[in-house]
């Protein structure tokens, strides 16, 4: 017999955490099992669903549009199959990391579907779907692994991250107020077979690791992968295991790439997930110049790194929904008048647009580049021999944008491939002209478990324009250079050459 994450009536659930709540003091640093807090908006589409009035934390979902979500159906029955719950006890809390203070978008539900195969006696098919009386502001819902991208999201031993609210102690309770996430891998399915007895379905994906796991409460919420270049896809559902953080026993989720045919039949506009790599990319024979391109949730941000007549250094930008799963198409923008390397912050305007950009994707690390009308073959840039395919490690910063949400209109693309990163500064001359710095250097890991890059910086100039392919630039390393301090995968300290101190986060709002 399994003991479910939330296996009671979910009402019962709901008071039982409002009654345990007070123990989440503020200095107890509360865990999933052994996990982290999770910084702000750094997993946009995670949701708490409530119960009660006032409501409670009960189980956790995830936005796959602006009016739906996706959770598990356990959440609503109880052990005998009965739907105990409806969509009029429920409310959705969206856009907040705090389950109990109040903020974020508070939705009503106004329909609860769960799976029609859902069998309460082994939880297989364990998935459900709420659509919200109103949508929310959302800007990147979750995107879904489908069966032909699964093994590349969630193979056997890959790290995923599952995301929750739920209890924090293996002995008693702790409910944490703020999110919590924590690294796991994804366990062989013959050997979690095995550990329960046979009642794992091809509907399922295990993971665990030492001394870490979900917990109950953390149900419905997700487990997202991440190649850390690439963006983030949800690969499972948190149904249930035999006791938190067993050994003998890996937590088991619900597979979504089972699900995505039987989801989009409610939510067409359900994203699913490509294996397109975020990075840096480059056209071979042209160096001294490149593309930095980060794809997210049907969503594609590229910057070309060009010159002006006069061969200062120059960026243009471009952002928008793909126009299929391999394509995008959109105007290519120049922004003036900006944050100088070391001056005070001076938001910038849009100059306007200078032509169009397309871009066809013919493989994971290939593609054709189209600027106004020329065309240009694009490949993965490998940093290190190759970096591309060998991947980072989990302390590693994540690929793709990071900025200083106080100081909008400009950014920092970041690709690491082992332990090597690449940077680039979008920023801007004291004359007003947009001007991009770079540097390459390896991350050293710090005692608190991040990691720290110091370098130089570089300038190019006299390259390759908008329009004339055949200029090769010089490049030169400058007097001043930057640190970056990494806590975590996600966020970072940016120590400018005047010894100013900039607060970096992921950049997920594009």
């Amino acid at each position: 017999m399994h003991m479910r994450f939330v296996r009671w009536a979910a009402v019962a659930f709901a008071a039982a955490l409002t009654l345990a709540a007070p123990a989440a003091r503020a200095d107890a640093a509360p865990k999933i099992i052994d996990g982290v807090t999770a910084a702000d908006n750094r997993w946009p589409a995670q949701v708490s669903v409530q119960v009660g009035a006032p409501s409670s934390h009960t189980c956790g979902g995830t936005l796959i549009a602006a009016d739906w979500v996706m959770t598990a159906s356990h959440c609503f029955h109880n052990s005998r199959g009965e739907l105990v719950l409806r969509a009029t006890d429920l409310t959705v809390v969206a856009g907040t990391n705090n389950a109990r203070n109040g903020s974020g978008q508070r939705r009503a539900v106004t329909r609860l579907i769960t799976h029609p195969s859902y069998d309460p006696k082994s939880d297989d098919n364990d998935i459900a779907l709420l659509q919200l009386a109103t949508p929310v502001a959302i800007d990147s819902p979750a995107m879904l692994s489908t069966p032909a991208t699964d093994a590349a999201w969630a193979g056997a031993g890959r790290t995923v991250t599952a995301v929750g609210w739920g209890n924090t102690v293996t002995s008693g309770t702790l409910y944490p107020a703020l999110l919590q996430q924590v690294d796991l891998a994804v366990t062989d399915q013959a050997a979690c077979n095995a550990a329960y007895g046979g009642d794992i379905t091809a509907n399922m994906i295990c993971a665990a690791s030492p001394g870490k796991d979900t917990c109950q409460g953390d149900s419905g919420g997700p487990i997202f992968a991440s190649n850390r270049a690439g963006g983030v896809v949800q690969v499972g559902i948190t149904s249930f295991g035999i006791g938190c953080a067993q050994a003998a026993y890996p937590g088991v989720y619900t597979r979504v790439s089972r699900y995505v045919d039987w989801v989009r039949g409610y939510v067409p506009a359900a994203l699913t997930a490509t294996t397109l790599q975020s990075g840096w990319w480059y056209v071979a024979d042209q160096s001294g110049r490149g593309y930095s391109i980060e794809f997210r949730s049907g969503r594609l941000y590229f910057a070309g790194y060009l010159y002006e007549d006069d061969g200062s250094a120059v960026w243009y930008s471009s952002a928008g929904a793909m126009t299929s799963a391999t394509s995008y198409a959109g105007p290519l923008q120049k922004f003036t008048g900006g944050q100088t390397l070391t001056g005070p912050y001076a938001a910038p305007t849009l100059a306007g647009t200078v032509g169009t950009v397309a871009l066809d994707f013919t493989s994971d690390t290939t593609a054709t580049l189209t600027l106004n009308g020329r065309s240009f073959a694009l490949v993965r840039y490998d940093i290190t021999a190759g970096g591309v395919a060998a991947g980072t490690g989990a302390n590693m910063p994540e690929t793709g944008w990071y900025w200083n949400a106080g100081e909008s209109g400009r950014g920092y693309f970041i690709e690491v491939q082992r332990d090597q990163v690449f940077f680039a500064g979008f920023l801007y001359r004291a004359d007003g002209q947009p001007v991009w710095y770079y540097f390459a250097a390896t991350a050293v890991p710090t005692a608190s478990g991040g990691v720290a890059i110091q370098s130089p910086l570089n300038l190019c100039a006299g390259g390759q324009t908008l329009a004339d392919p055949s200029r090769t630039p010089a490049c030169g390393t400058l007097d001043q250079g930057v640190g970056l301090v990494f806590a975590n995968p996600f966020t970072a300290t940016l120590t400018l050459p005047d010894g100013r101190a900039v607060a970096l986060s992921r950049f997920t709002r594009f």
